[in-house]
């Protein structure tokens, strides 16, 4: 039992984000190596938009486009 609750603090330190750490794991936030994390998902968030937009502005359907009937 000790072991497994051992691999569990150690994983959720390690690699589980929380939100309340803006993305940041616990262990990042203790050791300051996360500074980045929180900038780097916020430009994630936008490329990702970006390409849902393009995706979405590609997809045709019949109703809309007549040359496909």
């Amino acid at each position: 039992m000790e072991k497994l609750v051992g691999f569990y603090v150690g994983e959720h330190n390690s690699r589980l984000p929380h939100s309340a750490f803006r993305g940041q794991t616990p262990d990042e936030m203790y050791f300051g190596t996360g500074n980045a994390v929180p900038e780097e998902l916020a430009a994630a968030k936008v490329e990702a938009g970006h390409e849902r937009m393009e995706v979405n502005r590609a997809l045709t359907c019949p109703v809309c486009d007549p040359d496909l009937n």
